[in-house]
This record gives C-alpha cells, sequence and structure tokens, in this order.
C-alpha cells in the first residue's frame, strides 16, 4: 500500500508532496549505493559473466566479456596518458566500443565528454577546447563532422572507432566494405595523430590482474562522470556535467516497472548517446539491473521500426513521433508485442489523441501494459517525473506523470520566486538529487539555472511552464520563452494556440510564434496536415480560427496561417523558429484568403 494521507493539504506541493502516497514505506527507504558507476554495475553483474550484456546488430556481448574490454580500455587510456580528473571527448554513436570508454573512463576517474556530432564547427571548436582534452574517439561514421575541426583544438590524439567493429559476420564484412572518408583513410595511413580502434585496444591487452585492478579510482562523493551538452538553440551551449551518485539516484529512484528491471530483460536504446536520457535511462539502467542494451547507433523512424520487429523489446524509451510513425508502419502489421512491459515516451509534448492512437496500437499488438510517459532535463539527470502502476494512481492525459522518489516539483512565480498552487501556471522548478553538479566552467550559468529558496531548498530553474494538481500529476504547457508581448502589454505563450491547433485530427503539426510586421507583433501559425486530407487548408484555417476564439483571448489568436509539408531543422536538430520568423509569403487569413505579411 501506499503512504498514508495524514494532514490537509495546504495547497502547496512542496509542502504537501502528495505524490509520495504512490509509495509504499519501504520504497521511501531505500538507500543509494555510495560507489562509482562502474562500481555498480560490476558488482551486479560480477557474479554473471555469461549472462549478454549488450546485443549489436543480432551479436551478443556478455557482461564477462563486457568487463574484460572495458579493463582493456582502462589500461589504453592509461597508456595514453589519461589520468583520474581529467578529460575523454568522444564523438558517437550508440555502439559498444561508446560504453565501453565511458566505463573504462568511469573506472579511471576521468570524465567521459559526450560531443554531440550534430553541433556547428564554431560549437564543436569551442566545446572540445574548453575541456583542454587530448584525446578523442570518434565514429568513423560522423568523422566528416568533425574533420575540419582538429586542427582548431586541443586534441592531440584521435581514435577511429569503426561502426562494424563489434557486428557480427557477415553484416561486418559487408559494411566494412562500404566507402570510407578519404581524409579519415590518409590520417590513419599517416598514423601521425590517428589511430584506429584496434590499433588502441592493442595497448591495453595482455596486462596483469593486479594491473587492471589498480587502475579503479576510489569512490568519493560528487564525483563528476559524464557530460553532455544542451542544445544551444538560445545561446552558447552548456556542459552539463552528470555525477555518479546523481546518475545513481536516477537509476535506483525510477517508478517506471518493471521494478526491479529484471535480469535479461532486453532495453532498447533509441535515444542518441550524446543527450543524457540516451546515455542514463537507455543504457546505464538497463547495465546496472542485469539488462540487455540493444545497442542503435542510428536514430531514426525506420531504424525503430525495423529493431521493433526484430529484437521485440521488453523496454524502449523514445520520441513521440517514432512512436506515432510505428503506428502506422506496415512492416508491424502481425508482430506480437506480448513481451514489451514498459514501453516509454519522453521529450516530446504527447497529445491526448496521439497517446491513445499509441496505446490502440500497443494493445492490437498484444502489449498487456500501456504507453508510459515522463518529463525531464539533461540538467536534471534525464528523469523528473514518470507515469507508473502504483497503488492507487490514476494516470490522466496530458500528464507527464509524478515525481519519482527523492524529488520535488513545484511551479513558481518567475518573477518573484513565490511558490504557485495546485493547478496554478508557473515555471516548473524541481528539486532532485540526481541534478548536475555544475554546467562546466561556467558559473554565471549554473547561478542562473539553480536557486536556492529561503528554506534552504536547492532548485533547478527548468524554463518550462506548467502546473502541479492535488495529485502530484505534473503538467507541462511548453517553454516560458515561447512567447511574446502583444500590442496591448499581454504575455502570449504560442503553446496555448498549439494546443487548440492540434486538437484538430486534420493538423499533425504546427508552430505558433509572434512576428514583427511593420514594428507590431502578431501571432501566426505553421501547420502541416495529416497526410490523405481531404479537406482544403482554407476549409481547415476558417474551423481553427473559430476554436481559437472561443479557447483564447484575442491577442493570442493567429491572424495569418501557413501551410508546410516540413518544418526547417536548425543543425542542432530542433525545429529553426528564427526561420519561420523570417518568412512572408505564401499566408492566409482567418477565411482562407490568401495574404503577405
Amino acid at each position: 500500500m501506499g503512504v498514508e494521507k495524514i494532514q490537509e493539504l495546504t495547497g502547496y506541493p512542496s509542502i504537501d508532496k502528495p505524490w509520495l502516497k504512490y509509495y509504499t514505506q519501504e520504497e521511501l527507504a531505500v538507500s543509494l549505493p555510495r560507489m562509482t558507476l562502474y562500481q555498480n554495475i560490476w558488482r551486479n553483474n560480477k557474479d554473471y559473466p555469461n549472462d549478454p550484456a549488450i546485443l549489436y546488430f543480432g551479436k551478443r556481448i556478455s557482461y564477462g566479456e563486457l568487463f574484460r574490454q572495458i579493463d582493456e580500455c582502462a589500461v589504453a587510456l592509461r597508456k595514453n596518458g589519461v589520468k583520474k580528473g581529467d578529460c575523454v571527448t568522444l564523438c558517437t554513436a550508440g555502439t559498444p566500443e561508446a560504453i565501453m570508454i565511458v566505463l573504462a573512463c568511469n573506472k579511471l576517474g576521468a570524465l567521459a565528454n559526450f560531443l554531440n556530432p550534430l553541433f556547428t564547427m564554431e560549437q564543436m571548436i569551442d566545446r572540445i577546447n574548453d575541456t583542454e582534452a587530448k584525446l578523442l574517439f570518434v565514429l568513423d561514421k560522423v568523422y566528416g563532422r568533425i574533420a575540419d575541426v582538429l586542427e582548431k583544438t586541443c586534441i592531440r590524439q584521435v581514435i577511429v572507432m569503426p561502426v562494424y567493429h563489434s557486428m557480427p559476420q557477415p553484416k561486418k564484412l559487408l559494411v566494412s566494405l562500404q566507402k570510407k572518408d578519404p581524409r579519415m583513410a590518409r590520417a590513419l595511413k599517416q598514423g601521425k595523430n590517428h589511430q584506429s580502434w584496434q590499433a588502441f585496444l592493442r595497448k591495453g591487452q595482455g596486462a596483469a590482474p593486479q594491473e587492471y585492478a589498480s587502475l579503479e579510482s576510489p569512490y568519493k562523493p560528487d564525483t563528476p562522470a559524464v557530460m553532455v551538452y544542451s542544445s544551444g538553440t538560445t545561446g552558447a551551449s552548456k556542459g552539463i556535467v552528470l555525477t555518479n551518485d546523481g546518475i545513481l539516484s536516477t537509476a535506483y529512484n525510477k517508478n517506471i516497472p518493471p521494478d526491479p528491471i529484471k535480469r535479461n530483460d532486453t532495453f532498447l536504446q533509441m535515444i542518441p548517446i550524446w543527450f543524457s536520457t540516451g546515455i542514463v535511462i537507455s543504457i546505464f539502467i538497463p547495465l546496472i539491473y542485469g539488462s540487455i542494451v540493444i545497442s542503435e547507433p542510428v536514430f531514426s523512424k525506420e531504424s525503430f521500426v525495423r529493431d521493433l520487429k526484430c529484437y521485440r523489446p521488453n523496454m524502449t524509451l523514445t520520441a513521440t513521433s517514432l512512436w506515432l510513425y510505428a503506428v502506422n508502419a506496415k512492416e508491424l502489421e502481425g508482430i506480437n508485442f506480448s513481451q514489451m512491459n514498459c514501453p516509454i515516451t519522453g521529450g516530446e509534448k504527447v497529445l491526448e489523441k496521439d497517446e491513445f492512437k499509441i496505446n490502440a496500437f500497443l494493445n492490437s499488438h498484444g502489449c498487456k501494459t500501456k504507453l508510459y510517459k515522463g518529463y525531464g532535463m539533461c540538467e536534471l539527470g534525464g528523469t523528473v517525473t514518470s507515469t507508473s502502476d502504483a497503488v492507487g494512481y490514476s494516470d490522466q492525459y496530458l500528464s507527464s506523470g509524478y515525481p519519482i522518489r527523492g524529488v520535488c516539483v513545484s511551479a513558481f512565480n518567475i518573477t518573484t520566486n513565490q511558490e504557485m498552487q495546485y493547478g496554478m501556471r508557473g515555471e516548473i522548478r524541481v528539486s532532485s538529487p540526481s541534478s548536475m553538479k555544475y554546467y562546466y566552467k561556467n558559473d554565471q550559468a549554473t547561478n542562473e539555472f539553480f536557486y536556492t529558496d529561503e528554506h534552504g531548498v536547492k532548485w533547478g530553474r527548468t524554463g518550462d511552464i506548467g502546473y502541479v494538481d492535488e495529485d502530484g500529476n505534473v503538467f507541462i504547457l511548453g517553454r516560458a520563452s515561447d512567447s511574446f508581448t502583444a500590442d496591448n502589454g499581454e504575455l502570449v505563450y504560442n503553446f496555448d494556440a498549439e494546443g487548440v491547433i492540434l486538437q484538430d485530427d486534420r493538423v499533425t503539426a504546427c508552430k505558433a510564434l509572434g512576428v514583427n510586421v511593420n514594428g507590431k507583433t502578431i501571432p501566426v501559425a505553421h501547420i502541416q496536415l495529416r497526410d490523405g486530407v481531404q479537406d482544403t487548408f482554407a476549409n481547415v484555417v476558417r474551423d481553427i480560427d473559430a476554436q481559437c476564439r472561443k479557447a483564447l483571448p484575442p491577442c493570442a489568436v493567429p491572424m495569418a496561417y501557413k501551410q508546410r509539408d516540413s518544418f526547417p531543422v536548425h543543425p542542432n536538430g530542433k525545429r529553426d523558429v528564427q526561420s519561420l520568423k523570417q518568412e512572408r509569403n505564401d499566408f492566409v487569413d482567418s477565411n482562407g484568403n490568401q495574404i503577405k505579411l
């Protein structure tokens, strides 16, 4: 049974913590292990050397083999000059080699720095040089993204990891014969400051057992383990430093079932490894619990469908857009997912109509559970809230669930820092033991992100607008920055108009924004219709405009609409809103008449 409510609600989530009723006393009393990430994974799996740890294009890598290669990587890192406290940079996708390197770094006490391959050249140069890293591991398939920046960085040695190294034959042979980047081939041949993965590994092979053991860095609280990056959409990307304690806190405080995760269950990794959700939730947590990571280097709709069909995983986490693609994928017709006990989505807002579609899809394919939803940020360890099957909990559409153990969530007035009561909008702030240690070498940004209240509670400012209800459910509405000030001085949140527009079944995507036209800011909406819609765009706009006028204040109702086949994408992988703001042609007004802004 959950914790009984022992007092009347005060109206403030941080005081009442209504979500505690979904946890048992035993769950709330769970203590976290005081050890490094590597030590925890080793302790939990050392007695199961033959159990599979990683599945990569059908090839199984056992825990015994994983630990052996981690040891070899650790020795090779040391022979390349890496010491405790150093930073090692990785520009890679989710491959077994990336997993081995990050855990080898953790064993040595070094910081594994995951560089986003989608960064611009300037972002890459700045982020690498900030770390003073001398060693870079790069996947051969993304070498072209960093080739032109290497000479402008502090990197002195590049280790090229072939995507095919851990693949089974004949897949390995087939991929190895594919065309390689000529610059990479020349650099490896010259051997000046490049070495192959095989040559790197040879430096760590044949060491005595005592040498492997001597490399292990002892546990020290609050030690940096992994660094990922913010997107850089609104400024320079920032290094987000996660600690051993924070990562293990996320792993042991999760509330998404199965709990505990069963040994030999499979987890399909479908979030890029350079995000905290990709590395922490999709790789570290399965390994901590003795499960099997299905390592997938390609983040795409097609690879998700292919992997669902091929592996029939027990668990997976990916974006809502990929789930919606799977719903209509002909390749999955007739495929049974009765073994899937934890399908999860996160990273994107889940519309009620889309959640219904995904749940219907899962049910029709034999899955005995519904879609689990979550909310989080890289700065907060990846997970803040999730839905669950806890006794007494009733999942709600549009909710992101309730806080995981040890986490407190509430909404605050951005200007006054006053906590808002249940149901009242404000900036979502989070107090969590999984929070980052800091932004790397950026005290100003760190101080701006964290806020300590009058009671000494440290909160992370998410920049998201939302609210908490009396049952502890957290509702995320959108970004605080996704707004504009109307001519009457009223603050308008673009996500309010988007919420109304997306309720129309003919609409598959939209973006509302404020555009400066002749010195005035007017609301407009870019809309993508679902495939097969028979109505004209003018008819759709007239219906949407009528709904917006009923649900929104006049200053938030779009004055112009534009139909799109797709949305422009920024180099960081997110929708390019600035590009949309520059467009002036091909709009229609609320009556469907062609206009130019």
